[in-house]
């Protein structure tokens, strides 16, 4: 049966066609097309989110960075990330990080280094004499150095995970360096990609 538009009744084979209906396969080839003007709107979408990325990248005003990482790196990635916060501070930019030892010191050593203190940050997930003493001697050397005591009957992992997010509240972008096993870090990622922030992850393994 020839199929035609609800409210019209199908219609039989033009004259000397047989019981070929050109109208019919006519329609039939422009519903078969789709919606053009969709495909172009996800285009659209696409290419401006891609253009959000790049400048935000590029973008020459100072950003607000927060750095966290693997306690566990070698040498060589503590230098890297060093290196790293140093120039973003150089440039202008605030970095902020937390007090553990690998990622995190690496990143407070290399903001020290470029005599910004106002530029450096340190949230610690719990009070001071909670942390290490290797963290307490590098922290006596920031200036702003946030400390949550209220998070001392907590186990370090959960007010390690309330210490990312408070980090991330106040931050634009978000640089992590991890091991694909490295759960809090990993998770920090995934909550700064749901609050739209621009996340960059280096995986060390």
């Amino acid at each position: 049966m020839a199929r035609g538009l609800p409210d019209q009744k199908p219609k039989k084979g033009g004259g000397g066609l047989g019981g070929y209906d050109p109208y019919e396969d006519l329609r039939g080839s422009e519903i078969d097309v789709g919606d053009p003007q969709i495909k172009l709107k996800e285009k659209e979408r696409s290419v401006t989110s891609i253009l959000a990325e790049l400048a935000a990248i590029q973008q020459q005003g100072p950003q607000k960075y927060c750095i966290l990482g693997t306690r566990h790196c070698s040498y060589l990635h503590q230098q890297i990330i060093e290196l790293l916060a140093y120039a973003l501070v150089l440039s202008g930019n605030h970095v902020y990080t937390s007090g553990a030892g690998g990622t995190n010191a690496a990143t407070i050593k290399g903001a020290l280094r470029a005599e910004r203190p106002d530029l450096l940050t340190v949230v610690i997930p719990q009070s001071m004499s909670r942390q290490t003493k290797e963290s307490q001697e590098l922290l006596k050397e920031v200036e702003d150095v946030i400390a949550m005591p209220q998070n001392d009957d907590l186990s370090l992992d959960v007010a390690s995970k309330i210490c990312n997010s408070y980090l991330l509240s106040l931050t634009d972008q978000l640089i992590s360096f991890a091991f694909h096993e490295s759960n809090t870090v990993i998770e920090a990622t995934k909550e700064a990609k749901k609050l739209n922030k621009l996340v960059t992850v280096l995986f060390l393994d």
